[in-house]
């Protein structure tokens, strides 16, 4: 039985997609049990587990599995949900690539990517790779999620 995911990709788009379970296991080389600890059915403590291939996060109240391609997020109508996805997008989609300085003879330009700030009230590296760039996020979410509480 396929179950909705929202798909988040390195450029910051997303989607709604339907998968089954074998399909993500088989997609990110994880095993049924890995997959367990995102079922909302059963109750297990926050948990980060590395695989080869995906890092399977389950903290509060986010749920997600982070590949070097996308990051799957069981498809949900809780708030903090919501804003883990909307802001992995918008740290995603505006990388924020400008042009630093030109050097003195003019002959090339330097581009870096520039830190900002989140709506978490924390600075951003760009240069991350992607998978830590989505698991800080999460790690955010999840901070504020419990100064909530």
């Amino acid at each position: 039985m396929a179950s909705s995911w929202i798909r988040v990709d390195t450029s910051g788009n997303s989607q709604i997609i339907e998968l089954e379970k074998f399909t993500i296991m088989r997609r990110c080389d994880l095993s049924a049990r890995d997959l367990r600890l995102l079922d909302p059915l059963f109750v297990y403590p926050s948990t980060i587990l590395g695989r080869e291939k995906a890092i399977v996060v389950k903290l509060e109240q986010i749920r997600c599995i982070i590949t070097a391609d996308e990051v799957l997020v069981p498809n949900s109508l809780d708030n903090y949900v919501l804003q883990y996805v909307a802001e992995l997008q918008k740290r995603l989609t505006a990388a924020g690539v400008r042009e630093v300085r030109q050097s003195d003879n003019g002959n090339y330009l330097r581009r870096k990517r520039g830190g900002r700030r989140s709506f978490f009230g924390n600075s951003s590296s760009p240069d991350l790779p992607f998978e830590f760039r989505a698991l800080e996020v999460a790690l955010e979410a999840a901070c504020t999620f419990l100064d909530s509480q």
